[in-house]
């Protein structure tokens, strides 16, 4: 029998676990407003590696669907940054001290290429998360 608790009131599995999205999305997100103002090699390097450890940290906490996971948590990414934007923005309408970050830091293109870098490394460490919590194959050695 399974357990009923407050947070899972179906016995049905789902595609997407809301935590683990939102979880990785975070990181995904910081990863994407600390690489906003750079040059663009330095920002690919930490989209890439913040992509991957937000990937990999989804997929760890993922149950099922990995990769969709992944690819959620690098959505919810994007809604960080553009929060944390509007919000910035805000705060410099308000007070005028500080320059607010770019919504699209380097223009279309470049943000356009960053996104997806920032994409394809998220997948990338779902998918190394998936390879690393396959179940034992049967013809182990240990049963």
């Amino acid at each position: 029998m399974t357990s009923v608790s407050v947070l899972n009131l179906s016995t049905r599995p789902r595609r997407l676990d809301p935590i683990a999205a939102t979880w990785g999305g975070l990181i995904g997100g910081i990863g994407l407003v600390v690489a906003g103002p750079r040059d663009l090699a330095v920002r690919v390097t930490i989209v890439v590696i913040v992509g991957v450890i937000a990937g990999f940290l989804t997929g760890m906490r993922a149950i099922r669907h990995r990769l969709a996971n992944a690819t959620a948590a690098w959505a919810v990414a994007n809604v960080f940054y553009v929060a944390f934007v509007i919000a910035a923005s805000v705060v410099h309408w308000i007070t005028g001290r500080q320059h607010a970050p770019a919504f699209l830091p380097g223009g279309l293109r470049q943000w356009g290429a960053v996104t997806l870098i920032s994409l394809a490394a998220t997948l990338g460490g779902g998918v190394i998360a998936n390879s690393l919590l396959r179940p034992a194959s049967r013809r182990s050695n240990y049963s």
